[in-house]
């Protein structure tokens, strides 16, 4: 499972962060995977997204980096908690219960909890 200081500094750094673009509009309650894409060349953008992050081997990782082109870095999973008049999402992280029902409603739910690093793998904090 994530540390506690993990989870203290996603809700700080990415709660009430609005994500999205024109081409999405979401609806308050929208659940999914929040990912933060960062292109070689550009700039981050936060996503959400029905699917989880991937591996060049296809593993799911709903926390941690994945370095490639375009690095991905797995946030968990996020709600839309308000929605603007472009469609962008405002969004909360979810944790306990409100993340194991999220990860079942989108169908996920058995992914690993623990922290993916490009060095190790999964890393969990029970080690």
């Amino acid at each position: 499972m994530i540390p506690q200081k993990y989870i203290d500094n996603l809700r700080t750094n990415y709660d009430g962060k609005f994500v999205g673009d024109a081409r999405h509009r979401f609806a308050v309650g929208d659940v999914g995977f929040l990912l933060e894409l960062t292109p070689a060349t550009g700039s981050p953008r936060l996503e959400l997204r029905d699917s989880p992050a991937r591996t060049q081997d296809w593993t799911d990782v709903l926390f941690g980096l994945i370095e490639g082109k375009t690095n991905v870095e797995a946030l968990g999973v996020a709600k839309v908690t308000e929605v603007a008049k472009n469609g962008r999402g405002k969004v909360l992280t979810l944790w306990g219960p409100d993340m194991e029902a999220a990860l079942n409603d989108l169908g996920y739910p058995e992914i690993r909890k623990d922290e993916f690093t490009v060095e190790q793998g999964f890393v969990s904090s029970d080690d």
